[in-house]
């Protein structure tokens, strides 16, 4: 491990999909505190209305296995991206429920961006889970994560939470653009230490009154690419914006500012290297040459922390940029827009 960066394995089960990720600090996991009886009536709730999913290639053959839960009773289903698109392999999407009854699932949107998808089966009267209020979490605040590790079906395991705003970052490249690439995730991430393996991709977090608090995405791995009491997953607030749009339009927006800024600056924050004409940056006053240090006054370490920081914001935010320029520091106040 190098200092300010981790290799994260994606939890996809069987898929052994391996993604680089960058993390801006981390922190030992803790011990769980979760009542056995509590958990007990979690699971029991929970369980109906958290579904395997299977992906198999043009051929029919299985290629691996995710989990994810049920949104909305009339069949939408949540799961992560790299779930649903199977790294780009993925030719038919089962879902498995806990009766064990099998129906096939198409697409109703994906978005790389943040790692989540929705899936529709056909079936109405489906058991919901219902999602909660991840900005109310606490460190140390106990969590149950159900799926599919390794494939076994309705696993419960329990921890609390480790940490909060985690910047995660998995896929591709996005230095150099407050866009990022396409095929790049963002997570301003719930970390635990709960047990989360490949395979627990796109299952569950969730609170000792069973609502979604999170959806699971990754994991910081062994090198054989077990579970070390590092999870991440992505908060039930995010969760909510992003299905809500996948579900309307079929595709998710995220929010930009219109601003690139340079790959080559070594310093502490982002340096800015072009602001678009008319675009929000502008009309709050950034100018090229300037450096941002902080949004809304977490600080923005390098461009990885910058965006993951910047994607959690809804579209339409007002938020507060610090930013230095010829060793003098002001903020700045922007309004987000959406980009796609």
């Amino acid at each position: 491990m190098v200092t300010g960066a981790a290799v994260l394995a994606l939890a996809c089960g069987g898929l052994g999909g391996v993604a680089g990720g960058y993390l801006a600090d981390r922190s030992e996991p803790g011990t769980t505190a979760a009542a056995t009886g509590a958990v007990e009536s979690i699971a029991t709730k929970a369980l109906p209305s958290v579904v395997t999913i299977r992906v198999s290639d043009s051929s029919g053959r299985p290629i691996g296995t995710g989990s994810g839960f049920v949104l909305r009773a009339d069949g939408h289903i949540v799961t992560n991206n790299h779930v649903a698109t199977a790294n780009g392999r993925g030719d038919k999407l089962t879902v498995i429920f806990s009766d064990q009854s099998e129906t096939e699932a198409k697409i109703v949107g994906t978005s790389p961006t943040y790692d989540l998808a929705v899936l529709k089966v056909d079936k109405t009267g489906l058991p919901v889970l219902a999602l909660g209020k991840s900005d109310d979490l606490k460190v140390g605040q106990s969590v149950v994560a159900v799926g599919a590790p390794l494939g076994l079906t309705g696993s419960v395991t329990t921890g609390i939470v480790s940490a909060l705003n985690r910047p995660v970052v998995t896929g591709g490249d996005s230095s150099g653009s407050s866009s990022g690439s396409s095929d790049t995730s963002y997570m301003n991430a719930i970390q635990t230490d709960a047990a989360i393996n490949q395979g627990n991709s796109g299952g569950p977090l969730l609170d000792l009154d069973g609502r979604v608090i999170g959806v699971n995405s990754a994991i910081y791995s062994s090198r054989g690419g077990g579970n070390i009491g590092l999870g991440f997953a992505i908060p039930a607030a995010q969760v909510q914006r992003t299905t809500d749009q996948l579900i309307r339009t079929g595709k998710a927006e995220y929010p930009v500012i219109g601003m690139e800024f340079s790959p080559d600056y070594a310093g502490p924050g982002v340096k800015v290297s072009k602001v678009t004409a008319a675009g929000p940056a502008q009309r709050g006053g950034v100018k090229e040459g300037d450096v941002i240090t902080s949004i809304d006054g977490t600080p923005t370490k390098d461009p990885k922390t910058f965006l993951v920081t910047l994607r959690s914001k809804p579209i339409g935010a007002t938020i507060t940029l610090g930013v230095e320029a010829d060793g003098r520091q002001r903020s700045v106040t922007v309004q987000t827009e959406a980009g796609s």
